[in-house]
């Protein structure tokens, strides 16, 4: 899926999406894995994401587990750092989502 040309929506989208992970991310959490995050994984998580957040609307009960597995087949050198799916949810899915997402884990 190789295709480089991005809408400049596309492209400034990523970018916001790296700047806010960096800005999101603990202290101590490595911004290194982010480094081989490319736009064209960043369109996949984002397609996955509306997605989510569609089902969550629909009424279906999703968990960060469910989030974390889907993101994970999508970008699998991620599960090297379990925090970063939190993190991700809560760049790409809108807040009521993130929200109702993170109290059906618990």
């Amino acid at each position: 899926m190789e295709n480089n040309t991005y809408d400049i929506l596309n492209k400034l989208d990523y970018l916001e999406f790296r700047q806010n992970l960096l800005i999101l991310k603990e202290p101590c959490h490595k911004a290194s894995i982010f480094f081989d995050l490319n736009i064209n994984i960043y369109l996949e998580m984002k397609e996955l994401s509306k997605e989510f957040c569609k089902k969550i609307a629909n009424g279906e009960k999703l968990t960060l587990e469910d989030y974390e597995k889907s993101i994970t087949d999508i970008w699998p050198p991620i599960k090297s750092y379990p925090s970063s799916y939190s993190l991700i949810a809560k760049c790409l899915l809108d807040k009521n989502s993130f929200n109702l997402i993170i109290n059906n884990s618990f």
